[in-house]
């Protein structure tokens, strides 16, 4: 874990804050996918902001030991030999697990892998309206919890937090270079050096990527030597992964491939699908480079199971500017950007085309922490444009091209043009930028400190 020796300071920690602060007797879920820092955070939280902390693993010890206890009070309550008119069984539970347990806001509960356990995920409704000590579930494969029908929703008594792969401005605060990045102006008037100086940072941030182990191996040694821990991420995602299909034909091996086409799926297939479906696609690709047996049900299983465990994000394709034609899920993006760039070099994806994919990625993450709905793509005539936001308040759409190799921009201005969408953004490496037009071009980099409801038609 990257606490031992280097302490990346993460946005959600102060989520974190504010969920303590405005306390409203909820359960709070932390989601997130496999490594990226959710038991580090939370437990460096509850150790800095309460008097007394209880931490459980349910894959360790600390979790066999809770559930011994469990059946003990269970089987008490049901002899009669504890007084279950006076006695909170649960309360009892905690108090035999840990001496520092106080029902009190000063003690919180941390119970980790909650998806190992229905029994102790079913108790979150107790834990919400019987408790005043604060509790905190983790997990990193909560796609198991909405598979099995043992588990019942907690949804009312439940708060959520994911906790992502570090942001590309995380990364530049792990450098020390905040001040320098939040200096640069949208608009090419800053020195370019500086320009130069944090685009290099951004091409690392595009092979290194956010899992807080790498970052911190990339803070101690640089850019090289990283495949090695990216491999060891991947397995033990499809390792871990395959555990949860036991006897089934999703093994590790048919998750990596599953990971490797939905890459190819990226970088061959600029318009999203028409007839077949985004499952009938990947099914293609593993059919005929990896397994001839693989059926579309399992192709859809594990696109699941990669959605729930927030491996992948999706992305949805708007039918010519008609907003009630939206199709879901038309493509998929890899949740850390390093982890593609790793997939992509392994699979021997040209670079003219990797370089794209990876310049995408990063806007789509971007657009997930900006905007509040899922975002998507646009198919204009015969054209595409990379994606398409509107502002449901005041009607403005915005679309955004991403600046790589080859691309043209011409479905961008003719939509512009057309009067399809009120402002185009340009997105560049290295740019002077600039505004004309309703046209804002700006370096990528600055994307995330770009803000679409500042840009307003005249009045």
């Amino acid at each position: 874990m990257e606490g031992k020796t280097i302490d990346l300071k993460r946005d959600a920690y102060s989520k974190l804050i504010d969920w303590k602060n405005m306390h409203n007797k909820k359960v709070l879920l932390v989601e997130g996918a496999r490594q990226v820092g959710k038991t580090y955070l939370v437990k460096k939280f509850a150790i800095e902001n309460y008097n007394y902390v209880i931490y459980i693993n349910l894959l360790e010890e600390s979790g066999e030991d809770l559930l011994t206890i469990y059946d003990e009070i269970k089987e008490e309550r049901l002899s009669g030999k504890l007084d279950r008119e006076h006695t909170n069984s649960l309360k009892e539970m905690f108090k035999r697990f840990s001496k520092d347990f106080k029902d009190d806001s000063k003690c919180i509960i941390i119970i980790d892998e909650i998806q190992e356990s229905y029994k102790i995920y079913n108790m979150i409704r107790q834990f919400a309206r019987e408790f005043n000590t604060h509790f905190i579930m983790t997990g990193s494969y909560l796609g198991r919890v909405v598979m099995q029908k043992e588990f019942w929703s907690p949804m009312g008594d439940v708060d959520f937090l994911e906790i992502k792969p570090l942001s590309f401005t995380e990364f530049i605060n792990a450098l020390n270079m905040t001040e320098l990045y939040e200096s640069l102006d949208l608009y090419g008037k800053s020195n370019k050096e500086d320009y130069e100086f944090i685009y290099n940072k951004y091409k690392d941030y595009c092979v290194v990527g956010g899992y807080p182990e790498i970052v911190c191996q990339y803070l101690k040694t640089g850019i090289k030597d990283l495949n090695n821990i990216f491999e060891k991420l991947q397995r033990v995602f499809c390792e871990e992964s395959s555990r949860y299909f036991d006897g089934d034909i999703l093994t590790a091996r048919m998750f990596e491939d599953c990971i490797n086409a939905i890459m190819q799926v990226l970088t061959s297939n600029k318009k999203g699908f028409k007839e077949s479906s985004y499952t009938e696609e990947l099914q293609k690709i593993i059919t005929k480079q990896y397994s001839s047996n693989i059926t579309k049900e399992n192709c859809n299983r594990a696109l699941q199971w990669f959605y729930t465990s927030k491996f992948v994000k999706d992305c949805d394709k708007l039918i010519d500017f008609d907003f009630t034609n939206i199709k879901k899920r038309q493509r998929y993006f890899l949740s850390d950007i390093g982890m593609s760039n790793y997939v992509m070099n392994k699979a021997n994806i040209l670079m003219s085309e990797s370089n794209g994919v990876l310049n995408e990625t990063f806007v789509y993450h971007c657009l997930v922490d900006k905007i509040p709905t899922v975002p998507m793509f646009a198919i204009y005539g015969d054209g595409e444009l990379d994606f398409v936001y509107r502002n449901r308040q005041n009607g403005n759409i915005y679309g955004v091209k991403v600046k790589a190799g080859k691309n043209s921009g011409k479905t961008i201005t003719k939509s512009l043009t057309n009067g399809k969408i009120n402002f185009a953004i340009y997105l560049k490496g290295l740019t002077e930028g600039g505004i004309a037009n309703r046209t804002y071009t700006i370096p990528i980099f600055l994307f995330p400190r770009f803000n679409f409801e500042e840009i307003l038609l005249p009045q």
